[in-house]
């Protein structure tokens, strides 16, 4: 049962505000570009003048060239606990303008839906945060801990962002962390980790009609994408299917030759790289992952006679997984029961968020949980529900109270 302290806070809650700061994010093209130098600096320096309307110590930091954190700080009045809202500024491109029925980046509300790249993944979630953070502001309740609020930036790259805020120790005095990503408000307290691993094959380039002259390394890299398909299938049989996760899976999402950019049809070229998107559940290790490539492709060399590969780990995140008994995922759920009337939903994150840099390089238990369809980030005609934009927030600012308790009511 919410308290009356919790319904003053909640009485507080602008919603038109929070509608609002939405669409005003999302009109604003924050993907990144080809030669764009600065992808996320507009967004970000209106969420810090937001930031600093409310009244919270405000920081505006550089990830890498032309790439911006903000992050916004509210003390507590004891700071035993802090507290982390955490989200990303960037979005994916929105491919064809045209295959869209609304703007791409005109925020429009059609049907209680926010329309736009980025409405669900994940300004909206964004602004659900800052819109609890006001509330809590302006209400003058004293909490017992602190507030800290991250927007970041490169989240769909590299994750440049979480890694630089992490490097600067922002992270250190953080106890738990709410990732505001779009996943229907679900509580989810697993998500799969990821590795993006670089694989080349080298061979003799050849004319196409004499191909016993050269070494096709498109033939030895086809042989060692099927080896790693029966990888795949072995890890399904070791580790099984996690119950939020489900199974772990090993994808070839790019294959080219190098050479064919200047090449003919008749020329075979002397290298194929590959990009494998390789995602695991809890249980599995990257270095692991790569020994058992190695294995893989050592199989395959006892095909041929002369075999060469390379791999190169472009980026790895572990999995993460939060019990369920930890006091933010309680906090959650006892502020989902009371603010919906519900019984939470929990869950698994089927990406990659933020949140696995801050668990596995900070120790931070993560709770991911923010409004928005989970399925349908990255398509065209992007949405928002406003009804779940204005749920998240109401569940920010109830779990906040709730995970670092109040000293005063301060009214």
């Amino acid at each position: 049962m919410l308290t009356d302290l919790e319904k003053h806070v909640l009485a507080h809650i602008d919603e038109e505000l929070v509608i609002r700061w939405t669409q005003t994010m999302v009109r604003m093209d924050s993907v990144p570009r080809p030669g764009r130098k600065d992808v996320e600096t507009e967004v970000a320096q209106w969420v810090k003048a937001r930031c600093q309307e409310i009244g919270l110590e405000t920081h505006f930091e550089w990830a890498a060239p032309g790439r911006p954190n903000v992050i916004a700080l509210w003390r507590g009045s004891e700071g035993h606990r802090r507290l982390l809202f955490e989200g990303h500024t960037d979005v994916v491109t929105e491919g064809d303008p045209n295959a869209w029925h609304y703007d791409p980046f005109g925020g429009e509300i059609v049907n209680n839906r926010i329309y736009g790249r980025g409405a669900c993944d994940m300004k909206g979630g964004l602004a659900a945060a800052m819109g609890a953070i006001k509330a809590l502001v302006d209400s003058g309740v004293h909490l017992r801990g602190d507030i800290l609020f991250a927007a970041l930036a490169d989240e769909e790259g590299l994750m440049l962002g979480v890694k630089d805020f992490v490097r600067r120790g922002w992270a250190e005095k953080v106890t738990a962390a709410i990732v505001c990503e779009p996943e229907d408000n679900r509580l989810c307290i697993a998500q799969k980790g990821v590795m993006w691993v670089d694989v080349c094959t080298r061979g003799k380039m050849a004319h196409g009609a004499m191909p016993f002259t050269g070494l096709n390394p498109i033939t030895r890299m086809a042989r060692f994408l099927t080896a790693a398909e029966d990888l795949e299938d072995e890890y399904r049989s070791r580790y099984g299917t996690h119950p939020y996760l489900g199974a772990p899976s090993i994808s070839p999402t790019r294959i080219h030759a190098p050479e064919e950019e200047h090449g003919t049809n008749n020329v075979i070229p002397g290298t194929c790289r590959a990009t494998l998107d390789i995602r695991l559940i809890p249980g599995q290790d990257p270095d692991q992952v790569l020994d058992d490539l190695n294995n893989a492709a050592e199989k395959v060399a006892e095909r041929y006679e002369m075999f060469t590969i390379e791999f190169t780990t472009i980026d790895a995140r572990p999995p993460t997984e939060t019990p369920r008994e930890e006091p933010v995922v309680q906090a959650l759920a006892q502020a989902f029961r009371d603010v919906t009337g519900k019984e939470p939903e929990y869950g698994g994150v089927p990406g990659s968020t933020d949140g696995t840099i801050l668990a596995h390089w900070a120790g931070v238990p993560v709770v991911t949980c923010g409004p928005g369809n989970t399925f349908l980030p990255h398509q065209v005609d992007e949405y928002l529900d406003i009804d779940q934009l204005l749920t998240a927030t109401r569940l920010y600012a109830v779990a906040a109270m709730r995970y670092l308790g109040v000293v005063e009511e301060g009214r």
